[in-house]
């Protein structure tokens, strides 16, 4: 485990990604989270949640489908 935060690429790509997915309410806080992943080099986000496809730099994976 690797605790991460905000990069000074953080802001930009999380504008990007709002702008250009024209996100708003909780999906907001999605972008945020994608944003975090890629600008750390995440490999994958394993999430149930579809609302990540929106970001297609950030790959995600099903925990839980087999």
């Amino acid at each position: 485990m690797r605790l991460i935060g905000e990069t000074e690429e953080f802001l930009e790509m999380l504008v990007s990604f709002v702008r250009r997915s024209r996100v708003m309410g909780g999906v907001v806080h999605d972008a945020r989270i994608a944003a975090l992943c890629v600008a750390h080099g995440a490999e994958a986000l394993l999430t149930r949640d579809r609302d990540f496809s929106l970001f297609p730099e950030l790959k995600t994976r099903d925990p839980i489908a087999g």
